[in-house]
């Protein structure tokens, strides 16, 4: 009888674990430009208004001599598109920028969140695609 209390003890506390990591949805993704350098962004979605624990790299594939860089967007719960900053490579050929800690709230909520690439040289405008938009799973609800 005593072993029978531990396992139902033991199961019960496994439960309520891994449903109280459940309140938090991480989304990752990727692109690569159709000129090759590529980016990709991965981040935990708290609720209906925050993200944190951003993580995002930044890679030159293409040893081009163009400078590579992404900027993460927000589409807030207003309507607004409040950009997050460049996030810059400038290391060169083969290399990645790998950037931590990225997160955002906005008090109207986080509808989605936005990935663009752009490359660019002295004396030429950026080049710039975007590839991946993130979907919070919480603003719905």
């Amino acid at each position: 009888m005593r072993r029978a209390g531990f396992v139902v003890a033991a199961t019960t506390a496994l439960t309520l674990g891994t449903a109280g990591q459940g309140w938090a949805d991480t989304t990752s993704g990727d692109i690569t430009t159709s000129w090759g350098d590529r980016a990709r962004v991965q981040v935990t979605w708290v609720d209906r208004n925050s993200f944190h624990d951003g993580v995002l790299a930044v890679t030159d594939q293409t040893c081009d001599d163009r400078s590579v860089h992404a900027t993460l967007t927000v589409q807030t719960g207003s309507g607004a598109a409040r950009p997050l900053g460049d996030h810059h490579n400038t290391d060169g050929c083969d290399t990645t920028a790998d950037f931590q800690n990225i997160t955002a709230t906005d008090p109207t909520g986080i509808r989605s969140l936005t990935l663009t690439v752009c490359r660019s040289a002295p004396g030429t405008a950026d080049e710039c695609e975007t590839g991946y938009i993130a979907a919070n799973p919480f603003f719905g609800s």
